[in-house]
């Protein structure tokens, strides 16, 4: 089934390795969990006090993926920035690929990070521009180029009226979007979907100040 929340925050990493992500991740006290409670722990748990960044759940596999998801990893969040950049590219150097995200069914900004070889490849946050690296590509390149951006968002004045039409809507370019293409989009997995392993809940570590 699919993975909603007003507020969906996730790394997807390309490995069927639960073990080896959660060992890299910190993360500790590991429990199984259904499909179904897991997926609505992650809604609770984005709407929650004081739980909120100390929990995640680990999907198992999906398509090649595993999934952490919550908002201890959300790139929206400032204070998340660097210690995300900094997982990601350590995970991308020992799986290949890992990627950050944030979707927000309320309006309140997207973000993706896409790194691979221990390379941060583009990062984009809409909330905080000055904060992006890498160029755009794929998906994020063409729906640029079709609102007439032919450079990168970060670079535009803030009073463009270009940029205040990709912003007004995110020129359509959701981190799920991005997702869908880059990796997987958690919102649309079906019955289809080739899955293996366990549905986790775990402790997450708190990211040094």
């Amino acid at each position: 089934m699919a993975i909603r929340a007003c507020w969906l925050a996730w790394i997807a990493i390309q490995t069927p390795d639960q073990a080896g992500v959660a060992t890299q991740l910190g993360l500790t006290n590991l429990r199984q969990t259904s499909w179904t409670n897991g997926a609505d722990l992650i809604d609770d748990v984005a709407h929650s006090g004081g739980a909120r960044f100390s929990t995640v759940v680990v999907t198992p596999a999906i398509e090649g993926w595993a999934l952490v998801v919550g908002p201890w990893c959300g790139l929206l969040y400032r204070q998340n920035v660097a210690p995300v950049t900094n997982l990601c590219a350590k995970l991308s150097a020992r799986f290949g690929k890992a990627q950050a995200y944030f979707h927000s069914e309320q309006s309140d900004g997207e973000a993706w990070l896409i790194a691979e070889d221990g390379q941060v490849i583009r990062r984009w946050i809409g909330a905080h521009p000055e904060l992006a690296l890498g160029e755009p590509f794929g998906v994020e390149r063409r729906l640029l180029d079709a609102y007439g951006i032919p450079g990168k968002p970060e670079d535009l004045d803030p009073n463009d009226d270009k940029l205040n039409e990709w912003d007004a809507g995110w020129g359509d370019c959701l981190a799920t979007t991005v997702a869908a293409e880059s990796s997987l989009d958690p919102t649309e997995i079906g019955p289809a979907a080739q899955v293996s392993g366990l549905m986790l809940v775990a402790d997450a570590p708190p990211f040094k100040s």
